[in-house]
């Protein structure tokens, strides 16, 4: 018995079509089942990776994250710009009307490296207390050695906080202990790193907290424990104030007494920011909370995906909603007289963005200051955060003191003569810009590394599973057309003879 050709071809068609379409159903069914798998998996991993950062940042006693937060891997730098008051004779002899010129000096920058000392746990390991210590010395590149020796004309803030304790007009005594030059020429960099004069001497006794043998903005600061912080530890409530206190001024809060809404200590963040577009952190040196507000999501580090917030200065004594800083109003300074000296009286000290940045055209005006540029590249403030862990990665924190000074009328014995009397006229109040600072902090490049692959395959680790997985499909489905082709081939034989 023979198959005729037709006969065999007839069958050997069916027969390849069943293989056919049998091969083509394993090949879809790979295919799906890889790329099931490949969303499953990185769904898997989308879900423990931010458990992992979390619980890594979150702090328990002698684990590897409270180490790193008693010492912070941080690079932190502050440049002081000093205003030089380049018309001081016409202010005093003219007080009222005449426009302040300033100048910034150039900038004197700083390496701050800033330590928690004396630090407790709570018995149930829900708090912490610890104290600030600041450690201010010259940068090694950024500080011009030079600068040393820059002098300048600069309101003698000591004689401006005595002046407040007169009426309208200065009584002689006044005079008598601190002279009648309210903005003597002096070294720039005394102004900051420490000086001493009669005027100061005489009150020193009375000063409170460390670092009393002079004064200056940075003096009194460098090598103390100022700041006394209690703050959460829970990881829903980590880095919230309990309680804060300052050893240079006679000032302390509770909260939620003094704060109905969470403050945060500015060296712990929360974690999980997706659902916080806005948070307090309290700043010492001014005594008085800043808020951070969500601006935009920005790419940085090499692709990773950083939440930018805003600083902005709010009165929080005047919100629609005490619970809700959002609802805030917005001010161009904020009175932090308090935490400056306790003998001031309020309103003298004043906090606000470097060079009055954001602020309006009519207060501009209004303080008849002459000398202000504010850009965003050199005046704005801005924190990066990475969302998930809250550790900051990059900010930039600037601010500027101000004092509403009385400025007492004083006459010159001749028009060419700088030799100054009290013209016995009412004092009048004006702001003088005092210093601005222009703090940054970068984190190490070390934690970036460290945390880049985790967080980079949170953002597009999805995509490369299912690309991978379509790879491994298309590969899988060439492999086996290959087989199949040759199989074909093996087979090619001629009709058998029965």
């Amino acid at each position: 018995m023979t198959m005729s050709p037709n006969d065999y071809e007839q069958y050997v068609s069916k027969e390849q079509r069943r293989r056919r379409i049998k091969l083509i159903v394993v090949e879809i069914l790979v295919s799906v089942l890889l790329i099931i798998l490949a969303i499953i998996f990185s769904s898997f991993l989308k879900n423990i990776i931010p458990k992992k950062i979390v619980n890594a940042v979150n702090l328990k006693p002698d684990s590897d994250s409270f180490k790193v937060w008693c010492k912070p891997p941080v690079t932190m730098t502050r440049a002081y710009y000093l205003f030089n008051i380049t018309n001081p004779i016409e202010i005093v002899t003219n007080p009222t009307s005449t426009t302040v010129h300033v100048k910034n000096t150039p900038s004197y920058t700083y390496n701050m490296e800033t330590n928690k000392i004396n630090i407790q746990w709570s018995n149930d390991n829900k708090h912490i207390r610890y104290a600030i210590e600041r450690l201010f010395t010259r940068h090694p590149i950024q500080f011009n050695p030079s600068s040393a020796n820059d002098t300048g004309v600069f309101l003698d803030l000591v004689r401006a906080i005595f002046r407040t304790q007169f009426q309208a007009k200065a009584a002689q005594s006044f005079y008598e202990l601190s002279g009648m030059e309210t903005f003597p020429h002096r070294n720039a960099v005394e102004q900051l790193e420490g000086f001493t004069s009669d005027l100061f001497k005489s009150f020193q006794d009375k000063m409170i907290g460390p670092n009393r043998a002079k004064s200056g903005f940075i003096y009194r600061y460098n090598g103390s424990g100022l700041f006394n912080y209690s703050i959460q530890a829970d990881p829903e409530k980590k880095g919230q104030i309990l309680t804060f206190a300052s050893e240079l001024v006679p000032f302390e809060i509770s909260s939620p007494s003094d704060y109905e809404f969470p403050i945060y200590d500015g060296l712990t963040f929360p974690s999980m920011l997706f659902d916080k577009p806005t948070f307090n952190i309290f700043q010492g040196d001014i005594c008085y909370p800043i808020l951070l507000e969500h601006n935009q999501i920005v790419t940085k580090f090499g692709g990773l995906k950083m939440y930018k917030y805003k600083i902005k200065l709010v009165d929080f004594n005047n919100c629609t909603n005490p619970n809700d800083t959002r609802t805030c109003p917005e001010v161009e300074k904020i009175d932090i007289s308090q935490c400056i000296s306790a003998s001031l009286p309020d309103n003298t000290i004043f906090l606000s963005k470097a060079h009055f940045y954001g602020s309006s055209n009519e207060t501009i005006e209004q303080m008849n200051i002459q000398g202000f540029k504010p850009t965003t590249d050199e005046h704005d403030s801005a924190i990066y955060f990475e969302p998930y862990s809250g550790v900051p990665f990059e900010g930039v924190f600037r601010i500027q003191l101000n004092i509403d000074a009385i400025i007492d009328p004083m006459k010159t014995s001749n028009f060419e003569s700088e030799q100054l009397t009290p013209a016995d006229r009412k004092g009048i109040k004006r702001m003088i810009p005092l210093v601005w600072i222009d703090q940054k902090t970068f984190i190490s490049k070390k934690v970036i590394k460290k945390l880049r692959t985790p967080l980079l395959f949170l953002y597009y680790g999805e995509y490369f599973s299912i690309g991978l997985a379509i790879g491994l499909s298309i590969g899988f489905i060439l492999y086996m057309e290959f087989i199949a082709k040759r199989a074909h081939k093996n087979n090619d034989i001629h009709v058998p003879i029965m």
